[in-house]
């Protein structure tokens, strides 16, 4: 049964992954604009990390089990969304020269959904 010190520790881990994810997609999204179609599905990474990360900030005071439990599944959906545009991204650039960090991200967006039956 969950309790709140461990629905704590998700929504911890969600921010990290979240600031995470903003960070490197948006550089490597900045990277990639001389191919819109190719920086699409990073820049929408970084941007959807970054509605997870206001979210995140807004909700913080919010501790309460029932609260922490709704705010880890919201953040969990965001990264399902997250998933969706990654494997569009996958699709776009498959066989060019900048398909390389596609699956590394993929791998960490399945490593983060985890994160909500951990």
């Amino acid at each position: 049964m969950a309790n709140v010190q461990h629905e704590l520790e998700k929504r911890r881990v969600f921010l990290f992954l979240s600031v995470f994810f903003f960070i490197a997609m948006l550089l490597d999204g900045l990277g990639e604009l001389n191919i819109p179609l190719h920086a699409f599905d990073d820049i929408a990474i970084a941007i959807l990390a970054l509605i997870a990360i206001i979210y995140l900030i807004i909700s913080w005071k919010r501790v309460g089990l029932k609260s922490l439990i709704k705010q880890n599944n919201n953040i969990f959906i965001l990264f399902v969304i997250v998933l969706i545009v990654q494997i569009v991204g996958i699709i776009a650039e498959a066989g060019t020269p900048d398909f390389g960090d596609e699956i590394p991200v993929l791998i960490g967006i399945i490593i983060t959904l985890v994160n909500r039956f951990t």
